[in-house]
């Protein structure tokens, strides 16, 4: 059985040119999505680059795997949010077009077009084309014109990722959206997409995936799907979607409650799952490749128009009972939100925040262009996001930018009350909370403190394996029950479809050479943890109770000690937080210790 060929689609916006490149080498090194994402930035992108400039690469990637595990898709780039390592992570079928085009490294997108454009896929047939009756136009609207552009073209279902009015504007945390719903949300890829006039990808493979051992993949494949607990597994994902574990956070003091300032508030009573799915839940979708089929759209109807989207956990957290209010507004502001093209879980953050300074006086309606921003007011909410949109107004404006850049503007009561860990919005998972579940390596508390891309899920070791291999953490349970590990599963995966031979330990020695050249990218572009992992001092001074008593807070000294151990413990790093140089060495980074080295930055 002989290996199979890693290709990799390179675009130039500022030329129009495209040429494929053969990146096998670096995709065994790494793997794809976010590991091959990791290399192309470190290679491409020199210190001290503007995120929003040309010098700026954007990775749409995906793997050998790709489709086959629940298709995710890693966009990759120097976020314009942190100025670090930022990686997006995306569902639907945008991925798997990609792979069926034999790009099964994905697509590399440098330098920045003239003017509007978007990036047309159709196997070997790639173009850069004007789009200046899309540049403009709010999300959902540019998506479904150019699908039924394509369709009338060609006779073929493209698949679509693009940005709205946010990304367009460059609001620092702009997403990029596919199918209407499935949303690459963090760090900002949507305003890295309008820094380069690209308004949109669209993509149709026809020619299939490249597997070496197509009857072994088979054979996996139907081992996962037929399976029992892969079954049991669907029942509860295709029912609540991501949805269900809200309410059960904040009852238990998990996510913010009014800019968190409370642990508990009666408001968290007024998002009921069940209601919800009973009213709005219209039907069931699943990735290609994924049995599990978590994704939940709802149907709505209301004095205020028409809403459709999906109830997900991120796009809620930082709103919903942070700014008091329920899952009936909640969907219509979500809605909005994927309109605009904006990640829900730093905007959520940044309305609580405002709507607090409001109250306070340290913002006036005047700052707001009008706009009397009370706690739970839909339609204040709804004004104040589309002024961020289009950056309207002294303080929607400011907002645009992110936490830290409007610090100056809004002044210093104002940053103290801002709850944010690297200058990303952090009331997802509330970080007082030290119940040990919101402790580990994955989410919230300790892993937001550590975390070198922002305040987010994504910062572990374990969470490379997932998005190198493109296989989606909530499709994965069902892998650990029938293989062992997700270790196992990629591994036996991997063989049968690159024709590989490579064992569990050169899958770990995979993952952690990844972690350690990601956290390498955010330290050769201003991430230090000596200066960068601490927790805002709300964190140490203002307990929070949950709703059956329990306090939480952290100290100063325990939060020190405890930070140190999850270094060491979690992220195989040195007590101060940074890749030990002995181990870059081992795993063959040598490259990354001299650019690192004059910045203090090795173990």
């Amino acid at each position: 059985m002989s290996e199979i060929k890693i290709n990799l689609l390179e675009v130039d916006l500022t030329n129009r040119t495209s040429r494929v490149l053969d990146v096998t080498e670096d995709v065994k090194r790494y793997l794809g999505g976010k590991g091959i994402g990791n290399k192309l930035i470190w290679d491409l992108v020199p210190q001290g680059a503007d995120p929003l400039g040309p010098q700026n690469v954007l990775h749409i990637g995906v793997g050998p795997l790709t489709g086959l595990f629940g298709t995710k898709t890693i966009l990759s780039f120097v976020s314009p949010l942190t100025g670090w390592s930022g990686r997006s992570t995306v569902s639907g079928n945008i991925g798997d077009q990609i792979m069926r085009a034999q790009y099964n490294a994905g697509i590399l997108l440098k330098g920045k077009a003239d003017k509007p454009v978007y990036l047309y896929v159709y196997d070997d047939k790639v173009q850069v084309r004007d789009a200046p009756d899309l540049w403009g136009q709010w999300r959902q609207k540019s998506e479904v014109q150019l699908i039924d552009r394509l369709k009338r073209e060609t006779g073929e279902l493209f698949s679509v990722l693009c940005i709205g009015p946010a990304g367009e504007n460059m609001v620092r945390y702009a997403n990029a959206i596919t199918e209407s719903n499935h949303s690459a949300s963090k760090w900002g890829c949507g305003a890295v997409m309008g820094s380069k006039n690209l308004k949109a990808i669209a993509v149709r493979g026809t020619k299939g995936p490249l597997y070496a051992d197509h009857a072994k993949v088979w054979e996996l494949f139907k081992t996962y799907a037929t399976s029992p607990i892969t079954a049991a597994r669907k029942l509860e994902e295709s029912r609540w979607g991501h949805l269900a574990s809200i309410p059960v956070l904040l009852r238990h003091a998990a996510e913010g409650v009014k800019n968190s300032h409370f642990g508990y508030h009666p408001i968290v009573e007024e998002s009921d799952v069940l209601a919800h799915e009973l009213k709005y839940h219209i039907w069931t979708i699943g990735c290609p490749g994924c049995a599990a089929a978590c994704k939940v759209p709802f149907f709505k109807n209301s004095p205020r128009g028409t809403f459709t989207g999906e109830m997900r956990h991120d796009n809620n957290g930082c709103f919903n009972a942070n700014i008091l209010v329920g899952f009936e507004q909640m969907s219509e502001i979500s809605t909005l939100l994927d309109e605009l093209g904006m990640d829900g879980e730093e905007a959520g953050g940044l309305v609580a925040w405002a709507m607090d300074l409001y109250e306070r006086g340290i913002i006036t309606k005047a700052d707001l262009g009008g706009i009397d921003l009370k706690w739970g007011s839909v339609e204040a909410t709804c004004e104040l996001l589309k002024k961020i949109a289009y950056k309207q107004d002294k303080a929607p404006a400011a907002l645009a930018e992110g936490f830290r850049r409007a610090y100056p503007i809004f002044g210093k009561e104002a940053q103290y009350l801002a709850m944010e860990v690297h200058g990303c919005s952090c009331g997802t998972y509330d970080i007082r909370n030290q119940n040990p579940i919101l402790k580990g390596p994955l989410i919230g508390s300790l892993a937001y403190a550590t975390s070198h891309n922002g305040a987010r899920l994504g910062g572990g070791i374990q969470s490379h394996l997932n998005e190198n291999a493109t296989m989606c953490l909530f499709a994965s349970p069902p892998f650990r029950a029938i293989w062992g590990s997700e270790e196992e599963a990629a591994r036996l995966f991997l063989n049968a479809a690159c024709g590989w031979d490579i064992t569990a330990d050169d899958v770990k020695e995979i993952e952690l050479r990844s972690y350690y050249l990601n956290r390498s990218v955010s330290l050769k572009h201003g991430y230090h943890p000596q200066k960068d992992d601490y927790f805002p001092p709300r964190a140490f001074d203002e307990p929070i109770k949950d709703k059956y008593g329990k306090t939480w807070v952290w100290e100063r000294a325990q939060f020190e000690k405890e930070k140190k151990g999850h270094y060491v413990g979690a992220l195989k790093l040195t007590e101060e937080g940074l890749p030990p140089g002995d181990g870059l060495k081992r795993l063959g980074l040598d490259f990354i210790i001299p650019v690192l080295e004059p910045l203090q930055a090795i173990g």
